[in-house]
């Protein structure tokens, strides 16, 4: 498996902080669009450190996530995260073969 990561602070302002709130889900929505996207997790520290969001975007191969970052729909989403003051670092990770599978209750 491959992601393309998200690393960044949300917007603290009031204004930015709602017009983020407005759009996040249909980014959310669009990342899930994709070709080759299979899932989406997103999470939040706990204590406020930054990067304050970490979101993943699957894929199936390495291959995949790289044309995902490349593309034109990753780009938009990227402008629409800038046009209300988020500066997302982004980047390409693989699952590494030493990690396990979860525990099966």
């Amino acid at each position: 498996m491959a992601y393309v990561m998200f690393q960044y602070d949300r917007p603290t302002e009031s204004h930015r902080w709602n017009n983020y709130n407005q759009h996040v889900r249909d980014w959310i929505a669009q990342l899930l669009q994709i070709p080759g996207a299979v899932s989406f997790m997103a999470y939040r520290t706990t204590d406020g450190a930054s990067p304050d969001t970490i979101t993943m975007l699957e894929f199936r191969t390495v291959e995949d996530a790289r044309k995902a970052q490349e593309s034109e729909q990753m780009q938009r989403i990227l402008d629409g995260l800038r046009s209300v003051g988020v500066a997302a670092r982004i980047l390409l990770v693989e699952r590494s073969p030493f990690t396990p599978e979860p525990f099966q209750a």
